[in-house]
Order: C-alpha cells, then structure tokens, then sequence
C-alpha cells in the first residue's frame, strides 16, 4: 500500500463501493491504529516509554491521581492537560496533534496567537514552566 497519509486513505475510501472492500478497509493496519485511545497512544510512544512516570507527572505538574486516572482512561483529559504532558514528555509537534486529536480536544491552531507560540513551544522542545514563561510574555494565558 502506499504511504499511509490520511489523502491517500482517503483515495482509498472513495473508491469502495461493497461490503467486503470496507471491511478489508477497516482491517488496515493505518485505519486500525488510528483509533487507539489517548493513553493508549501516549504511553506507546518512544519519549513516554522512556521516561520514568515520577518524572513525566512532576514535569507535566499534574497531579499524581489524575493522571493515573488519564491513563487508566477513567478520565479525559483537558486540551491544557494534554499539551502539559506533551510538553513534559518532549513530543514533537505531529505527536502532540495527535494526542489532542485522540483526546478529543483541538488540535493547535496557526491563527490563534496563543497555539502559535504553543507550536512553537513545542517546536523547540521547551518544558512545561519554559512553555508558560513564554506564554507570560506574550500575555496571554498559561497552561492551566
């Protein structure tokens, strides 16, 4: 199969007209992974894997019971909370849009000053206190 982006599934998609074709469709390892859950995702990735909980939950500045609860998936996560643990775990900007999109928030927007310099947060791999300085600056506000 060709690279799997979503215009080529898409390409794909369009083209299926019966029951058998969608059902081979929905058994494709990119449409298959694409609906992991939030901390099924986050805690798949490398950068999570390689970091010790302690240390992830003390960067992110979450509390420790929530983001068990999070990862337990008893508990959905806001956009801030997402992007805090994103910004702790040091996720690039493709994994982090992924996390907001799995947890059902927004993913961050390149018109909104505030996701702007969230972008570029993350961009340069800045830590969640580094993340809020630079939110400070530019008044508006920090990650709650």
């Amino acid at each position: 199969m060709e690279e799997s982006t979503t215009g080529n599934l898409a390409k794909i998609l369009s083209n299926i007209d019966s029951a058998r074709e969608m059902e081979e469709y929905l058994e494709l390892p990119e449409v298959v992974n694409s609906w992991q859950s939030f901390p099924e995702y986050f805690q798949s990735l490398e950068a999570v894997r390689e970091m010790d909980s302690r240390n992830l939950i003390r960067s992110s500045g979450l509390e420790r019971s929530y983001y068990y609860q999070v990862m337990k998936g008893t508990r959905r996560p806001g956009r801030d909370k997402v992007l805090r643990l994103c910004l702790a775990a040091g996720l690039n900007l493709k994994e982090t849009t992924r996390a907001l999109e799995l947890s059902g928030n927004a993913v961050l927007y390149p018109r909104s000053r505030r996701d702007i310099i969230l972008t570029v947060a993350v961009n340069q791999m800045a830590d969640v206190d580094d993340t809020n300085l630079l939110l400070f600056k530019y008044g508006v506000k920090p990650l709650e």
